[in-house]
């Protein structure tokens, strides 16, 4: 009787670790943390114009679930997140990632917003938004957004460990200098 109990216990143990498991995983979307900025920077010296690298620099961003895109005017970047009919990834997942933490979609938007900026070389305006109206979107503008930097864009484009240091660490994360940002440039709804 006590060997039953012990193996159904353990039979408990097994299949409560497997579904904690999976519940942790309702999320494939990569988002900071999983970004290599040397893989990513792989990507410099892209134009707009070369729809199919731009592409690759979207689907490699963090929250990488990119419903469109569209170049405008041949300076300006507008990006679309969201998911698509016969997409990878399903409503649920694309939730998970953009809208289970509070400050996942200023951070993204910031992050996506700065790597453009570093690796596409004639891009002035990135507009990040979502496919339902109801969420935020905002436009960063390249001169008014290397202002406000340590450093010019040029200056991280070979550097990974200062783009992090500075850009990811210091801007990013940081609450205070986000803040900064988004008071020069206000989300939309």
């Amino acid at each position: 009787m006590k060997k039953w109990m012990y193996i159904l216990l353990l039979l408990t143990v097994i299949l409560s670790a497997c579904s904690s498991q999976a519940a942790e995983k309702e999320s494939d979307i990569e988002g900071i943390e999983d970004i290599s900025l040397k893989q990513l920077s792989k990507h410099k010296n892209t134009y707009l114009g070369d729809n199919s690298a731009i592409h690759e620099i979207l689907s490699n961003l963090p929250g990488g679930v990119i419903r469109e895109f569209e170049i405008v005017d041949g300076k300006a970047l507008k990006v679309t997140y969201g998911v698509k009919e016969n997409a990878d990834y399903t409503e649920k997942q694309f939730d998970a990632y953009w809208f289970d933490q509070k400050d996942k979609i200023e951070k993204t938007y910031l992050y996506n917003a700065i790597a453009l900026f570093i690796l596409v070389d004639n891009v002035e305006q990135v507009t990040l938004n979502m496919s339902s109206k109801d969420e935020p979107s905002v436009t960063f503008k390249r001169q008014q957004l290397e202002k406000m930097l340590p450093h010019s864009f040029k200056s991280y484009k070979d550097d990974t460990a200062l783009w992090q240091k500075e850009l990811v660490d210091g801007v990013v994360k940081s609450k205070e200098k986000r803040q900064d940002v988004y008071n020069t440039f206000p989300m939309q709804k």
